[in-house]
């Protein structure tokens, strides 16, 4: 099963959100595509690792999960909190963007049920290019959790930067300090 892969790749005693282990198991019935071109990552020590190299302390405040089509990785951020069901979801962008996506897992869902091409790069201020090809992911998504799902990605997105506003700087003052 695809999440206890994903799980494996997490940093030692941080559990898979709910979310996202039922977003596996969906997955495992239904194959990809999700949303746009997001996928689930099974090799997210291997990015910690690369984002982070020797510094094992660093690697497990991050829990790498999902991948963008240009080589970005998701992840949920557990510097603000060590809850991995209340982390945000953070972007380590392969352009160098670091990015705050959602302000949990549930709400990183959310957005995916929404039909964005690229989560990292779409403006959530405008309606999905892909609504129709979600649907069955936001019934899924809707029975599984009665969920519902915005018009846009604006006000989760602008809540998740809003509340965690500290990611980026983070992310530079890691990389000055180490790089």
């Amino acid at each position: 099963m695809l999440a206890d892969i994903v799980q494996s790749n997490f940093p030692e005693g941080v559990k898979l959100p709910d979310c996202l282990r039922a977003l596996c198991d969906y997955l495992d019935t239904h194959g990809y595509p999700i949303s746009g071109c997001f996928e689930i990552c099974d090799w997210g020590r291997r990015d910690a690792e690369g984002w982070f190299p020797n510094d094992p302390v660093t690697r497990s405040q991050v829990a790498i999960f999902g991948r963008g089509s240009t080589g970005s990785s998701y992840a949920l951020w557990l510097v603000p909190t060590s809850d991995p069901e209340n982390a945000p979801v953070v972007l380590f962008g392969s352009e160098g963007e670091f990015l705050v996506l959602a302000p949990n897992a549930f709400e990183f869902c959310r957005l995916l049920g929404l039909g964005y091409t690229e989560v990292e790069s779409d403006d959530l201020s405008k309606p999905p290019a892909e609504w129709n090809e979600t649907g069955k992911l936001r019934s899924w998504l809707a029975e599984r959790f009665a969920m519902d799902f915005p018009a846009t990605g604006e006000k989760i997105a602008h809540e998740a930067r809003e509340r965690h506003t500290g990611f980026a700087k983070w992310m530079n003052d890691w990389q000055a300090e180490h790089l």
